[in-house]
């Protein structure tokens, strides 16, 4: 992996993060919260080069610095509903990273992320954090109330019922298809904090608990709130974290 970014055939900038002692072949695919950008994920993509994970960062449509966003042509694919877009930019991303891939998401975005590996070869690992979840419209509520600062409870409840619809149409209705047929080849590492005040940890439970015969790991941090683990609860996060990446990764050739 050469050089500090790239940008795919279909126009997103990608952030490449090489390891200097690449240990293993997958690349490890970070896609951010909402409101976050490529850089947010700098705390894990910098461990993961130290273990040994090339990783790359981009910036989600709609889920970055709205006023630094370029137009683009996805953006026509609003009325589909933001997950939607989201899915093919990270399509776009993984297509345009050979090799296979471990693809980490955070919160929301995190459903998109599992749409975006549904049908491909190239994916050996997932890791969920903070996300997906069920109770779409009151995690938006707190979402609003939290990081945006709208706690009034009537703009809330208005603000949370637009915000809720732009995700777009029966969201959880897909995601649950995709899983009925996800592939026991391809484990999922599900970290969710009990003290979470803007995702409720049940939300996030009820969604796989859905499907028993998924190969899922657990992580619950008694304390953890909304994706802190690494930064407040690095010990726990990482002992959970670096044995589920590497079990049965080819090493580096």
């Amino acid at each position: 992996m050469v050089g500090s970014e790239i940008i795919t055939p279909e126009g997103f900038r990608v952030h490449l993060h090489p390891a200097e002692n690449k240990k293993y072949q997958a690349t490890v695919i970070f896609v951010h919260h909402m409101w976050g950008s490529h850089k947010t994920t700098w705390r894990h993509y910098r461990y993961l080069n130290e273990k040994g994970f090339d990783c790359v960062s981009f910036d989600l449509l709609l889920g970055s610095d709205l006023k630094k966003m370029e137009w683009h042509p996805d953006l026509k694919y609003f009325y589909k509903g933001v997950f939607y877009i989201w899915t093919r930019q990270i399509r776009s991303v993984l297509d345009h990273i050979q090799g296979d891939k471990i693809v980490y998401g955070f919160s929301g975005p995190s459903l998109s992320a599992i749409w975006a590996c549904h049908g491909r070869n190239d994916i050996l690992k997932v890791v969920c954090d903070g996300g997906p979840f069920h109770q779409i419209y009151e995690n938006t509520r707190n979402f609003f109330a939290k990081e945006v600062g709208i706690e009034k409870p009537w703009l809330n409840k208005i603000t949370a019922y637009f915000g809720a619809m732009i995700w777009g149409r029966k969201p959880l209705e897909k995601l649950h298809k995709v899983l009925r047929v996800w592939p026991k080849s391809i484990p999922i590492l599900s970290i969710r904090g009990v003290e979470d005040d803007i995702v409720d940890i049940d939300s996030i439970r009820e969604v796989f608990a859905a499907h028993p015969d998924l190969k899922i790991s657990e992580l619950e941090l008694r304390y953890g709130r909304h994706l802190d683990g690494l930064r407040d609860y690095p010990d726990q996060y990482k002992k959970a974290l670096l044995p589920f990446l590497k079990k049965d990764m080819s090493d580096h050739n």
